[in-house]
Formats: C-alpha cells, sequence, structure tokens
C-alpha cells in the first residue's frame, strides 16, 4: 500500500510540449518537399532533398503518432489528478465561507451586544467612571467577501462570498487555475428557504448542474448539516450522467472536529459507453489542527469496486472483487 504522489502540474506541461512538438513534427512532414535547381543551386541538392522527406516521411508520421499517443497519456493524467484535488478544494472554500460568515457573526454579535450593555450602563449609572467599563471588543470589520490561496507558483484558488440581509452566504463562486492553464470553476447559489442549486466545470469540460436543499440543527455541543442532493452531469462528448446522494456533516461545537458522510448513487455511461449504476460512500474527517481523512469507496453492478483514502493530500488506492463487502481489497496497478 504505498503512497500516490502526483505531480499533475508537471504531467501537464509534459503534455503541453508533446503536443507542442508533434505540431512542428507535423509542420516539418506538410512542408515544402520539391524544389527547383534555381532554388538550391543544383540538381544533385534537388535529388537528396527529394530522397531526404522520401525517406524520412514514414518516421515522421509515426513521430507524430507516438507523441499524441504520450501528450493523450499525460493529459489524462493530470486532469484526473487535478480534478480530484480541485474538488477537495472546492468543498473546502465552501465550507470555509461558512465558517467565515460564522466567525464575522460571532464578532459583530459581541461588538453590538458590547455597546448595548455599555450604553444601558450609563442610563443607569450616569457618574460611573469610564475606566471601570469593560475593554471593548475589536470591531469585526467588513464581513469577508474574498478568499485567495496562492502557491506563489502561478497555482491559486480564489472564491468570492456573496451574502443576504441576514448575513448568511447567498452565492459562492470558486476558481481554481493553475501555471499551465489547468483550470475549473464553481458557482453555488443559496436561498432562503434551505434549497441551493449550483453550476461547475470540471478541467475536462464537463458541466455538472446540481440542486438540493439543506438543513441545518445546532446545540451547544453539536452542529450538524443535511443535504439531499441531485446532480446532472453532461461531458464534451454529450454523454449525461445522474448523480443522487445525501451529506450529513456533524461538528463538535466545542472542539472544532467535523465528520462528514456522502451516500450517493450515479447512473450513466462507463468509459466504453455502456449504461452502469455505481454506487458509493464518502467519508471526511476532520480535525481543528487541520488533519484530514477522506475515504471513498465506490460499487459497480457486480459488487467489484474501487476505495480511495486521502491523509492529508496524500493518497492510496485499492480494488476489490467484493467493494459491496469492503473486503478483499487489493493495491490499484496502474494498469487498472
Amino acid at each position: 500500500m504505498s503512497d500516490i504522489a502526483v505531480d499533475y502540474e508537471l504531467l501537464n506541461d509534459v503534455a503541453q510540449k508533446s503536443g507542442k512538438l508533434k505540431d512542428e513534427v507535423k509542420q516539418a512532414r506538410e512542408s515544402k518537399q520539391e524544389y527547383s535547381v534555381d532554388e538550391v543551386g543544383s540538381r544533385v541538392a534537388v535529388a537528396a532533398i527529394r530522397k531526404y522527406y522520401s525517406t524520412w516521411k514514414g518516421s515522421f508520421k509515426r513521430s507524430e503518432e507516438k507523441l499524441e499517443k504520450l501528450k493523450n497519456l499525460y493529459d489524462g493524467v493530470a486532469k484526473k489528478w487535478a480534478d480530484f484535488d480541485f474538488d477537495l478544494a472546492n468543498k473546502a472554500a465552501k465550507q470555509s465561507a461558512q465558517i467565515a460568515s460564522d466567525l464575522w457573526k460571532a464578532r459583530d454579535e459581541e461588538w453590538n451586544a458590547w455597546h448595548d450593555a455599555v450604553e444601558k450602563a450609563k442610563k443607569e449609572h450616569p457618574d460611573l467612571d469610564p475606566k471601570l467599563l469593560p475593554k471593548e471588543p475589536q470591531k469585526p470589520g467588513e464581513r469577508p467577501h474574498e478568499w485567495t490561496t496562492d502557491d506563489g507558483h502561478g497555482n491559486k484558488t480564489t472564491t468570492t462570498y456573496e451574502y443576504g440581509p441576514d448575513g448568511e452566504p447567498t452565492k459562492v463562486t470558486t476558481t481554481m487555475e493553475t501555471k499551465t492553464g489547468l483550470k475549473a470553476t464553481d458557482t453555488t447559489n443559496y436561498h432562503g428557504d434551505g434549497t441551493y442549486d449550483s453550476k461547475s466545470t470540471d478541467v475536462f469540460g464537463n458541466v455538472t448542474n446540481t440542486t438540493g436543499t439543506s438543513t441545518k440543527t445546532e446545540t451547544p455541543e453539536h452542529k450538524t448539516t443535511t443535504d439531499d442532493f441531485t446532480s446532472k452531469t453532461k461531458d464534451t462528448e454529450g454523454n449525461e450522467s445522474t448523480t443522487t446522494g445525501t451529506t450529513t456533516s456533524v461538528t463538535d461545537q466545542k472542539t472544532g472536529h467535523r465528520d462528514t458522510k456522502t451516500t450517493y448513487t450515479t447512473v450513466g455511461p462507463d468509459e466504453d459507453g455502456n449504461e452502469q449504476t455505481v454506487k458509493g460512500t464518502t467519508h471526511s474527517s476532520v480535525e481543528l489542527n487541520g488533519h484530514e481523512v477522506t475515504t471513498t469507496i465506490e460499487v459497480n453492478e457486480d459488487g467489484s469496486g474501487t476505495k480511495t483514502v486521502v491523509t492529508d493530500g496524500k493518497t492510496e488506492e485499492w480494488t476489490s472483487d467484493d467493494a459491496e463487502g469492503d473486503t478483499g481489497w487489493k493495491p490499484k496497478k496502474s494498469d487498472d
């Protein structure tokens, strides 16, 4: 069970360079191949140029095909892993929007409560010495409207927030982009009745539209959020799939520990275009110090499936013929 560490930026860069080199080889193969004596100076030179292109034309074509395959391989792997990372980043961005909103509201309520208490004390005790008043809490300032992370190497995630009169987020837009041009976007609108809708475009160009309903319950000990959702995805070739599921997230109000579990069913074409049904579960545990473990199990109709475990950014993958029973896991091979 070895960890998988993928530099998808490097793979994407290699894919782009392979594509550029393929175009250069193609240009050379399709360039002018017939020259006159006046252009090159002698019949010997004309014959040599003609022989060169006749000899190497097939090699050029084979080189183009190999470079195209190399480009597609690296491009596919890079986008697959970027898509996985971007999905986690998008979920984290939405959670940070809610956390930022809750924190701002708490500070704002604290500041207003202090002023209300001071004004009441002054009215009840006009001769009160100001030095006896408790220290004024820090004013919260402007509500946060943007969250940006930048690794200093051209890779950046930007999230913008819009809020309603009650201070709750009404719109969260996240854009994730790397220096080599991998990009994904997601915009989610939250409505006052607890419903929401979102539209996202992943690194492959697939577009997903989601609608759902979110309910919240809160006690001094725990805050629980339950989302029931339906997502419809259309890929770049027009194939469509539908995912329905439920996500339940429980946060310990005292420790900050959060457990999130999602169960879902996806109906749509597999890699060969055959209709299939995949059932999945995802469990994520986040500690106050940021330590996070996310486990995803997907089960195919025949009971086989995959397990993916992400621990603080490190990924491990397994396959099993009895994924439904959560047994028989073997490390996933590169050609699976």
